[in-house]
């Protein structure tokens, strides 16, 4: 094969699209993982909507997910990038790190596999999702951990996970909790908690350190309103059901 017909472009199809509490960006985890309570569902185009296509899958417990960043502007040809666990103030090159604009914009999550739904179509339940809903699926694979967890691997920079606050330095009043729950219905606990690990994190960019300034996402069909505290601490400040 020629080096000419190497670099021809390759045409990418999505198999599925997800389905995810995040209707933003602002708000995802970044990366996933960080928040089990995350949980969405990958549901497959027509074409692959056959239970052949994840034959023997429930013996593995999680998958990956290629997808793409398709809220993401065209990359600009920028050959570095500013990665949030270094304050964002220093430059990494673009394929030493995990920064979602990139020149193909593909993002890769590593996801727990809860069930294979086979009604209404076929759908995968999994849990500690980090994409925008509607994110489109290239590929699903199984998470080989014999060979893709080795021993003494180096990750420098981003060896752990990053420090995250303790779940009693995010405060939600109690009449903000108890609105979320009377109006999630079955859904209620698993969301408070879903925002509650959400806050654990920071997602703010690195730079912004206004304490004044009062911060929201839209996710679970709830648009949260939050500010910091002394202490490293975060306040839920407002809470309202987006559409209602």
């Amino acid at each position: 094969m020629s080096a000419d017909e190497v670099n021809q472009p390759m045409v990418l199809r999505p198999v599925a699209v997800l389905r995810t509490p995040f209707m933003e960006k602002f708000g995802v985890p970044r990366q996933s993982g960080l928040v089990p309570e995350a949980e969405g569902r990958v549901v497959f185009a027509p074409e692959f909507a056959r239970e052949e296509f994840v034959r023997g899958l429930e013996a593995f417990s999680h998958i990956w997910l290629i997808t793409q960043f398709h809220e993401n502007p065209v990359w600009a040809g920028t050959a570095t990038v500013r990665p949030p666990r270094l304050g964002g103030n220093e430059r990494v090159g673009v394929f030493a790190s995990r920064a979602p604009n990139r020149p193909n914009g593909l993002g890769l999550s590593l996801v727990r596999l809860l069930a294979i739904e086979t009604v209404p179509t076929l759908a995968l339940r999994v849990a500690g999702i980090d994409a925008v809903d509607g994110t489109p699926v290239f590929d699903v694979k199984p998470y080989l951990p014999w060979c893709e967890a080795p021993a003494g691997a180096r990750a420098n920079w981003a060896q752990a996970a990053p420090a995250a606050r303790a779940a009693e330095a995010v405060v939600i009043a109690p009449d903000l909790a108890e609105k979320i729950m009377r109006e999630t219905g079955g859904e209620g606990a698993p969301t408070l908690a879903m925002i509650r690990h959400l806050l654990q994190h920071d997602h703010q960019p690195a730079y912004q350190q206004d304490p004044a300034r009062v911060y929201g996402m839209n996710l679970a069909g709830w648009n949260v309103r939050w500010r910091a505290l002394e202490g490293d601490r975060v306040e839920v400040c407002g809470v309202e059901r987006i559409g209602a």
